[in-house]
């Protein structure tokens, strides 16, 4: 073997400042790489060459998603593929994670991208109900995996008509080959911790001193902080005298060591078989994964297993079916506002109550409370549960039969079954349970989703130049779900936390659900010789959600494609390899997320009496919310595209936005749903990738990318006025979510008060609250987003590690105003560390006001003093192996064998001091007092034989 190197670059193509290198091959192996044609998952199942692609696509194989401790393939998505943006609004293990494809499509409509598994639709998104929060595609084993591909215009959607506006995502899971059985196991285990530190609570010293300063500013007569501690302690204050029990403890009770587990854990396993021959390929595999979270009594885990056969009967007619079977159990935790969260009594209990009594056992309180009403978090996380249990069967069956010798039939029939149990138990010792001497609340989800699908494709040939490609396609999807929930109280046996073991009960509800669609689809295509290309694709559907005569939509795209490339003049040219440029424009619907969403809907009681009532309205002109999506771009190829470049540009616009109207109480409902406006989400995305060096196992290999992505959110046109709340608006000229509110002009330093600008952008301020302006602020989306990665490995050593970065965006803490209350609630709940940084006659420089016992000036309000800049780089996941060599292995039985570590969510740098939240927080924006986001470290070894 050759392991001369030689530049390939002629000296003016470079990357990052280097010319790009090899390892010179044999011309037998350069021959056969030549010939490798790189395909893409497109609409129904069907693969297209990536040179006759005139859409705009992302494909993510599935060397990026092996042995990452996820529970779901969708929380991998961020800085990987250009144009999507991924949130998670929780820590949960195996909980849900938001992904945007270019922008928000919508407001109250769908926003999230519909997926594809191997040519069928599945479910997605949080399918439980009030007792837990899980994600369906945690169900799904990622080892599964092949590549995840994403459809982002027209072209590459419209084919799936009323549901693509949102964008696509296609999954294509692994098939056996032709050769010998091969025998895959895999094994990892970690530990986690916060990915984030976040706020810290105040310890039982700062808070005494915290409480002591906000009295003495109401009383500046009691003199000095140690006079308001002792006439505090000594109930010597009219008014205050619950305050005694702060400052006659000798407890330091540190509330988020209490509720934080010791040893957070996560562990996958996976086995895998494949094999096949001539006429069979099959793939079996099983998979346990098992996730702890850093909070007690939070965890996921589940097992999977995948069957997948295909089988060439003869020559014309194949049928291959896949079988997935998983079942999933989630523990979860009260979030939000409810007292039960342990994020909330981390900063809303008292640090000067013990977690203990002197016995050992927990410390609730006098009547089961703690000093200042609320509970013991600590606790609760032993007394209580919540409990969701998944089972899901997805089938996809498929035969096809080649009538002629370029005419395909195929046919699909695909079902998918999903139940889930849910459990709820409030303890009768401690908490919202003792009114109740004990609750319980359990409940029955039932989906039972078929997708049928009828497919005739046509593809001939003429004069070995002109490929033509046609498609017919027939599709009906049904779906029914079902819902049973009864709740009771009065426990009978401790032990026993079933709804049978309660004696009252309090409630008994369910639900029945139906919703269908139909659709027909046209596809085209046709490439002279690879150089032009052109696509064009319609649908109709029909959607039984929508009224009589609005129930049909119509669907389309068109595509056209120029790879210069291939001109004769410019294959002369030896380092380019593609030249292309292609655009596409088209019209799709966006899904619909209520159901039914235009018709009547009905409440079957009133009180206790048995009744029908209206809980919806009917609204005969609603019409569809559909997206006109353009897209124009350009790819670049250089050195067998080695060196690749791809530059894009997209304007999509929706039409006829649905959004709920507030409705006056009068009325007696709060709300219809009408069609208010339309709205644009436009920007660039660019992506190079370089395979730097490149060779053999023992010679040093080097890859390296980076993908960058803009965005503009804005509503164009709005049928009514401005919607506007205490910290949003809905307005032309501005995003979806736009921020909205008055803009904190710091503190005085002459006496402590808090200021905001009078006009609520710069100039006058003022310290009346009322008297200042909401103005806006700019909006959650991060403008600019993307990531990076290098690969490189020597001798078997490998290093992988990936970036994503987001810019542009703005995070509202919309807890600041308990948490950082200015005196009006520290009484009662302690709220953030930070709070010590208070203004002083010596202190004129501090970040928040002279905190006052009560309040001060409504300091606490809604205003940019709790609005961040997200800007961030995090270093998402690390990866170093070491793989084995055949020598090393030779007698074993082996194959291969590799070990390596891994670390996700090593690092995070965000631009704000003032941030604490993860920057990679929930896509809305907000946060709501939810498990932390963790940072993860691993080891594991796959071996295969």
């Amino acid at each position: 073997m050759n392991v001369k190197l030689s530049v390939l670059s002629a000296g003016v193509l470079f990357f990052t400042g280097q010319a790009l290198f090899a390892q010179n091959k044999s011309n037998d192996t350069v021959a056969k790489e030549t010939q490798i044609e790189e395909v893409v998952m497109v609409g129904f199942g069907q693969k297209r060459a990536v040179q006759e692609i005139t859409g705009s696509t992302s494909t993510m194989k599935a060397k990026a998603i092996d042995d990452v401790p996820v529970a779901s393939v969708d929380k991998l998505l961020q800085g990987r593929v250009s144009g999507v943006q991924t949130g998670s609004s929780s820590g949960q293990p195996g909980g849900f994670a938001s992904v945007r494809v270019r922008g928000v499509a919508s407001i109250n409509g769908g926003v999230s991208p519909i997926y594809i598994i191997d040519g069928v639709r599945v479910s997605s998104g949080d399918l439980t109900g009030n007792s837990t929060s899980a994600n369906i595609l945690a169900n799904l084993n990622p080892d599964d995996i092949e590549s995840l591909t994403v459809l982002k215009d027209a072209v590459s959607t419209a084919v799936y008509g009323a549901d693509a506006g949102a964008g696509v995502i296609i999954i294509t899971t692994k098939s056996g080959k032709k050769g010998k059985p091969r025998f895959n196991i895999g094994f990892n285990h970690g530990v986690s911790d916060r990915a984030v530190e976040g706020y810290r609570g105040l310890n039982a010293s700062q808070y005494q001193d915290l409480v002591a300063a906000q009295v003495l500013n109401r009383i500046p007569s009691l003199g000095s902080i140690d006079a308001v501690k002792s006439a505090l302690a000594n109930q010597e204050i009219g008014g205050l005298e619950g305050a005694s029990v702060i400052y006659n403890s000798d407890a330091d009770t540190n509330w988020r060591d209490a509720v934080s587990s010791k040893g957070a854990y996560v562990q996958n396993a996976d086995f895998s078989m494949s094999g096949g021959n001539e006429n069979i390929s099959y793939y079996n595999s099983i998979n346990y994964f098992d996730q702890n979270s850093i909070i007690k009594n939070s965890s996921f885990n589940r097992l999977t297993f995948t069957n997948k056969l295909d089988v060439k009967a003869t020559d014309k007619f194949r049928f291959g079916t896949n079988l997935q079977m998983s079942y999933s159990k989630i523990k979860t935790l009260g979030n939000g506002g409810g007292f039960a969260n342990p994020i909330l009594g981390e900063y809303f209990l008292r640090p000067t109550d013990p977690l203990y009594n002197a016995d050992g056992s927990y410390y609730w309180g006098n009547n089961g409370r703690m000093s200042n009403g609320l509970f013991n978090n600590a606790a609760l996380l032993e007394l209580n549960s919540q409990v969701g249990k998944t089972a899901r069967i997805f089938g996809n069956m498929y035969a096809e039969y080649d009538i002629l010798k370029n005419l395909k039939y195929r046919f699909v029939f695909a079902p998918e079954y999903i139940n889930i149990e849910e459990d709820q138990y409030s303890s009768p010792l401690h908490g919202d349970g003792t009114n109740y001497n004990g609750l319980a609340d359990s409940g029955t989800r039932r989906y039972f989703n078929f997708n049928v699908q009828n497919i005739l494709s046509y593809n001939f040939r003429l004069e070995d130049k002109h490929n033509f490609d046609f498609s017919v396609i027939q599709e009906a999807y049904k779906s029914d779900f079902r819902d049973l929930r009864a709740s009771a109280s009065a426990v009978g046996a401790l032990s026993l936390s079933t709804i049978s073991n309660f004696v009252k009960m309090q409630s008994i509800a369910g639900t029945r659900a139906e919703n269908s669609r139909h659709g027909y689809a046209v596809t085209g295509h046709y490439d002279f010789d690879k150089l032009v290309l052109l696509d064009a694709s319609y649908r109709r559907d029909v959607l039984s959600n929508f009224t009589p005569g609005q129930k049909a939509g119509n669907f389309w795209s068109a595509g056209v494609g120029i790879d210069l490339a291939r001109l004769n003049f410019i294959r002369e040219v030896e380092a380019i390899s593609t030249l292309k440029f292609r655009a596409s424009y088209g019209k799709v619907g966006n899904q619909v997320t209520a159901n039914p969403y235009a018709l009547y809907a009905y409440s079957t009681n009133y009180g206790d009496l048995a009744a029908a009532s209206y809980s919806g309205v009917y609204n005969p002109n609603l019409r569809w919310e559909t997206i006109k999506p353009f897209n124009v771009g350009f790819d670049f190829g250089f050195f067998q595209n080695r060196l690749t470049v791809s530059a894009e540009y997209y304007n999509k616009k929706t039409e006829d936005l649905i959004y709920n109207i507030p409705l006056s109480l009068s009325q007696g409902l709060g709300s219809y749903v009408d069609n208010i406006g339309d709205l644009v989400n436009k920007g660039f995305e660019f992506s190079v990738n370089a395979d730097i060096f490149k060779g053999s196992r023992d010679q040093f290999n080097l890859s390296v990318g980076a993908n960058l992505s803009t965005l503009d959110n804005e509503i164009t046109s709005l049928y009514g006025g401005d919607v506007n709340t205490a910290t949003t608006t809905i307005r032309v000229g501005e995003g979806v979510r736009t921020w909205y509110m008055r803009k904190w002009a710091g503190v005085d330093p002459t006496n402590g008060d808090p200021l905001w600008y009078l006009n609520g952008v710069d100039g006058e301020t003022t310290n009346n609250y009322n008297a200042a302006k909401q103005a806006v602020q700019g909006s959650w989306l991060s403008t600019i987003f993307g990531g990076a990665n290098i690969s490189m490995s020597y001798k078997g050593i490998g290093l992988d590690a990936q970036f994503t970065y987001g810019f542009g965006g703005k995070i509202y803490n919309d807890w600041a105003n308990y948490m950082l209350s200015d005196g009006q609630y520290t009484l009662n709940y302690s709220g953030y560390a930070d709070q010590m940084d208070y203004w002083t006659p010596e202190n004129t420089g501090a970040a928040n006001p002279k905190p006052i016992y009560g309040g001060n000036k409504l300091a606490n309000r809604a205003s940019t003093r709790f609005l961040y800049d997200s800007d961030y780089i995090r270093l998402g996941n690390a990866r170093l192996s070491y793989s084995f060599t055949g020598d090393v292995l030779k007698g074993s039985g082996l194959n291969s064998v590799q070990i390596y570590v891994m670390g996700t969510n090593l690092w995070t740098h965000t631009f704000d001091d003032r941030l604490k939240l993860d920057p990679e927080i929930n896509l809305d924006g907000t946060s709501n007092l939810n498990l932390p986001i963790m940072r993860t470290y691993s080891i594991g070894v796959n071996i295969g034989f």
